[in-house]
């Protein structure tokens, strides 16, 4: 192991500690969202046009649910328009504060809220990550980040690729397009993932002979999809007859969103560090009148995120 390499990694293990047997605080049961097929209400004994309403608040919850948990393990770039240089590493330790709203959906007995969690009501996430970034010929640059969502099981990888369109002019800035890939792990039948096609454009300052600052910001646009497995609703001890009639599976959500992030990036020598802020301003998606395959109407808060790093070039 090279020496650069030796006090990141060490580091990193206390950032990002080992997640501990059982629930913790910020786990979720999906099945507190309720069924999202009005076929499970009906067996409990629904109305037709009830269950219906009930398989739509449902979905709403699962929809504002992993719409939000995507935009926060998504949230931090924390890195100029610029690349790191032709053979450049770029390794860094991160943290973000991304705010959520937690709200009950549905009215009387079968109200539930939308963050079903075990043992906390959050209204905003602490992200600690690693990452690790590469520069390529040509103003290419890939990386990678580990990111734990704090007091839960959770974790999330990152990929991403950056092509500088424009970059090391003294007069111009420099201008970037960045994709990226978030994956969600630890949740056995939720399938989430997001991906992030940023605008970006930064300016470097030199500050004195060692040392220089560059802001930056970005356009983003972000993409989320989310399903989940069968999930049984029924409770325990159910026939595995009775079962075929109390379990259902999310179907697949595909939503689009808007958000900005500006920033603020300071070299000097091989350290660097960064802080940024992002905007969501909350939009309305999904259908007015769905089919059992679409998601309802329902409306995502605006939101802000803060996110800082600290790390080593070499």
């Amino acid at each position: 192991m090279s020496r650069p390499l030796a006090p990141v990694l060490a580091a990193a293990v206390l950032v990002l500690p080992a997640v501990t047997r059982g629930a913790e605080p910020l786990d979720l049961d999906l099945s507190r969202l309720g069924a999202p097929d009005a076929r499970v209400w009906e067996a409990r004994g629904a109305t037709a046009a009830d269950a219906q309403a009930l398989a739509n608040d449902a979905k709403i919850r699962f929809g504002i649910l992993s719409s939000e948990l995507a935009l926060a393990l998504s949230s931090a770039i924390l890195e100029p328009a610029g690349t790191t240089g032709h053979s450049g590493f770029d390794v860094g330790l991160e943290g973000a504060y991304v705010g959520v709203h937690p709200t009950v959906v549905g009215t009387g007995a079968t109200a539930a809220d939308d963050w079903p969690t075990s043992g906390m009501t959050p209204h905003e996430l602490f992200l600690p990550s690693v990452h690790v970034r590469k520069a390529l010929p040509y103003s290419f640059e890939v990386g990678g980040r580990m990111i734990y969502l704090s007091q839960s099981s959770y974790f999330a990888g990152q990929l991403e690729g950056k092509w500088a369109l424009n970059e090391g002019f003294d007069l111009l800035p420099d201008v970037a397009v960045r994709f990226a890939w978030t994956q969600l792990f630890g949740q056995r039948d939720w399938n989430l993932g997001v991906g992030d096609v940023d605008f970006m454009v930064s300016k470097r300052w030199g500050v004195g002979a060692v040392a220089s600052l560059t802001p930056y910001a970005a356009a983003r646009y972000t993409f989320v999809r989310a399903s989940t497995d069968v999930i049984q609703y029924g409770p325990a001890g159910t026939s595995p007859t009775d079962a075929m009639t109390t379990a259902a599976a999310f179907p697949t959500l595909s939503a689009g969103y808007y958000r900005t992030t500006a920033g603020l990036r300071l070299t000097a020598l091989a350290v660097s560090m960064a802080a940024e802020a992002t905007y969501f301003g909350g939009t309305t998606t999904g259908k007015a009148n769905p089919t059992a395959s679409q998601y309802p109407s329902y409306r995502l808060k605006s939101s802000w995120g803060a996110a800082w790093k600290l790390g080593f070039e070499f």
